[in-house]
């Protein structure tokens, strides 16, 4: 298995105490002796790390869950009672405390950052070398830019806090908020090592992750907020310019590249599966192609950049978060036979029912695409003939496609049994349902920067890299071609939302509108989806502007320095109170 995550769970016996710095251990590491030794350092930086599996503790109240669901790539789903996973489309809340899960954690991150950046210097060279010093402190940076990328995409405007002193702050500005984001990732570009991706230590964040990293919050903040450059806190700034030619650098430099055929990006082809799998058998045969999954037995993917690691000893205890937890809430409903199912797994069947507007645009606009039907189960042709059930558990919100791209996926073993993850035998994982699933969670990969690299270039050739590997011919460079692009070939991975937003409220609010009258099931049932508020998705868009609710703990914390959001700031104003349609 992948080397770092041993590194991470050592780093999370450390860091697992809530009050790590401010109480006695088990360890009877403090902040006043902590970090000494070299491996002090690297558990430092684990403890930065596993925040983003942390996370997974409560996906459906998580930043990617939300992105998703709130996007027009996915409805909510779920049964009657999972009012999170349905709260989520026309921007509402189920309660009071609902996203305190990923407020806390992700302040957590930004702590945890900000004590290794001001830490780290303090070691002596013989213990940590400078270069290795850079590369921690580097790492840092990233992570808190992160961190605070995601605060801000849900929340709007949180604190900004750069150091470990215990103070209580205002709601920092937007402007400042992505002044210290690029000021950290520029940092981190020029502290990390200058090296390509093959050299550097598998799930780390490299040089390269920063360069793209960068260029998403500079598209994301330029676009939404209206502005041509980021002004840093030191009183530079970032321009398009500066983006443009680290991005550059990434393509040229990284050794990262696109895998020969986009299928092999995706678990359904690990060599466990894939003999058993009619659409990728036919797609084999009709293409005269051989795949093999671009991760099997933890080979490295190329295309993938920035990416959250998952391991074989996930537990019921704090160790949750290390099975990719997504692949099971995106799961088929109902824990069905699997050989109902197959090759898909069984789940919680929420955040992953696919409108029919966006099936329906897909084929209109690039009726060959073969990313489509890669990235989208269609269930009548595929698991309805093995048997599969709809309605299963008062599921909702059912459309007659699924996301396939994080649906776990089974194996048969030697004997002809179904395994509940293919990972239960390629990597030794548990076989249960809730924790065998070890695929990654990719944030950033290569598509992705050439499809960013073609958006600030307005030069359509990294663009129609990505088409030739779908074998589509070649566009012209426009912003609507691009809009496309990246709708279909990032579908499912997190970024729709967002995008949606850069794009201007027009263009979400038409979006959003497409779910308007789409055909679903509920209860097994045919139904017509509507807007689960009843103002609809638009003007609960002009409400918020996409951003969803403090912790009203978090708020009476502050005494009085933060303010509920836009949309929310009234009793009783969003709250969603379950299914009624």
């Amino acid at each position: 298995m992948k080397k770092l995550i041993y590194y991470l769970f050592a780093g999370l016996l450390l860091w697992g105490c809530e009050d790590f710095l401010e109480t006695q251990p088990l360890t009877d590491k403090t902040s006043s002796n902590f970090p000494q030794t070299a491996a002090d350092a690297e558990q430092m930086m684990a403890g930065i790390y596993t925040i983003m599996n942390n996370l997974q503790h409560q996906v459906d109240r998580s930043p990617f869950f939300i992105w998703e669901v709130a996007s027009d790539d996915k409805l909510g789903g779920g049964g009657m009672n999972d009012i999170q996973a349905q709260s989520y489309e026309t921007f509402q809340f189920s309660d009071n405390e609902m996203l305190l899960h990923s407020w806390s954690v992700l302040y957590q991150g930004v702590h945890r950052a900000n004590f290794a950046i001001e830490n780290m210097p303090l070691l002596a060279d013989e213990v940590v070398s400078p270069e290795k010093k850079d590369q921690f402190t580097g790492e840092a940076m990233f992570l808190r830019a992160w961190y605070y990328y995601q605060l801000n995409t849900v929340f709007n405007e949180v604190p900004l806090k750069i150091t470990t002193e215990n103070v209580n702050l205002p709601a920092a500005t937007a402007d400042e908020i992505y002044g210290q984001i690029a000021l950290d990732l520029k940092n981190a570009i020029g502290l990390l090592p200058d090296v390509p991706y093959t050299e550097t230590q598998q799930g780390r964040i490299t040089k390269w992750a920063a360069q793209a990293l960068m260029a998403r919050i500079f598209l994301y903040y330029t676009g939404f907020y209206q502005q041509s450059a980021i002004a840093l806190p030191d009183g530079g700034s970032v321009s398009k310019q500066d983006v443009i030619t680290w991005l550059e650098d990434c393509y040229a430099n990284s050794g990262h590249e696109l895998v020969d055929d986009f299928h092999e990006l995706w678990p359904y082809t690990n060599r466990l599966t894939i003999g058993d799998y009619q659409y990728i058998q036919d797609y084999m045969t009709e293409t005269g192609k051989t795949l093999k999954f671009a991760s099997d037995d933890g080979a490295r993917n190329p295309e993938s950049v920035f990416v959250l690691q998952f391991s074989n000893f996930a537990n019921w205890d704090i160790r949750r978060g290390y099975s990719n937890t997504y692949q099971l809430f995106y799961a088929l409903r109902g824990l069905q036979n699997l050989e109902n199912t197959y090759p898909f797994a069984g789940g919680w069947g929420q955040g992953n029912s696919i409108p029919t507007s966006l099936v329906e645009q897909w084929q209109e606009d690039e009726p060959n695409d073969v990313r489509l039907w890669a990235s989208v189960m269609d269930i009548e042709e595929e698991v309805i003939p093995l048997g599969y059930q709809r309605g299963a558990w008062d599921f909702v919100l059912e459309s007659n496609y699924w996301g396939k791209k994080y649906n776990g996926v089974t194996a048969r073993d030697t004997d002809g049994s179904l395994k509940n993850d293919y990972g239960v035998l390629m990597h030794g994982t548990s076989d249960n349902n809730q924790l065998s699933h070890t695929d990654d969670l990719v944030f950033i990969r290569f598509a992705d920067v050439l499809l960013m690299l073609s958006e600030l270039k307005e030069d359509a050739s990294y663009m129609n890299e990505v088409r030739a590997r779908a074998e589509l011919d070649p566009v012209s460079y426009s912003l609507e071609n691009i809009q496309k692009e990246r709708r279909y070939e990032l579908a499912f991975e997190g970024l729709r939302w967002n995008d949606m937003r850069r794009w201007g409220a027009a263009f979400a609010k038409q979006a959003l509108e497409s779910q308007v009258g789409v055909a679903v099931y509920n209860f097994g049932v045919e139904d017509v989806h509507d807007a689960l508020h009843p103002d609809g998705y638009s003007a609960r868009y002009d409400a918020t502007m996409g951003f969803f609710p403090i912790p009203q703990s978090q708020i009476d914390l502050s005494e009085g320095l933060l303010e509920q959001n836009a949309g929310y700031s009234q009793s009783g104003e969003g709250l969603y109170r379950g299914w009624s349609n």
